[in-house]
């Protein structure tokens, strides 16, 4: 049985794609390379949300018409003027948003934060999320025993 050889353009086709991919693979690591060559991370630019510290959580509800999309209240807030910047973190049960409050000045409360939202013309309610706890001990009986 006889072999006839590939025709001449068949036979460089697997040597193409072998010097494309090796091509590729030195073209990645040299980028790889050239990102690793830098001297250390870049400080991070003035009044970055580094600087800032939280002041805690707040829910936010607002006036009419009703705020659907985390933007439209992320910039509804960015208007605040003043050293607090509000976050909006995620939306809550009948149209009330949970919102973080942060600021880089030292002296600044949650409850500083919660009266500049209080006096914003669109916002109904702003109420600071913290951990509520019973005024009274709980019973103790056969069926509630002492933990």
């Amino acid at each position: 049985m006889t072999r006839h050889a590939p025709p001449a353009g068949r036979r460089h086709r697997p040597l193409r794609a072998v010097l494309a991919l090796a091509t590729a693979a030195t073209a990645a690591l040299l980028a790889l390379s050239a990102c690793q060559a830098q001297s250390g991370a870049s400080a991070p630019p003035p009044g970055s949300i580094t600087d800032d510290r939280a002041l805690g959580d707040i829910m936010v509800k607002f006036k009419p018409p009703a705020v659907d999309m985390s933007e439209d209240a992320g910039k509804l807030l960015a208007g605040i003027k003043g050293p607090i910047r509000y976050v909006v973190k995620r939306p809550m049960s009948g149209g009330v948003w949970l919102v973080t409050a942060i600021s880089a000045a030292p002296g600044t409360t949650l409850d500083q934060a919660v009266d500049t939202l209080r006096t914003t013309p669109r916002i109904e309610t702003a109420e600071p999320d913290r951990l509520i706890q019973p005024n009274r001990t709980m019973p103790t009986s056969r069926d509630m025993p002492k933990s």
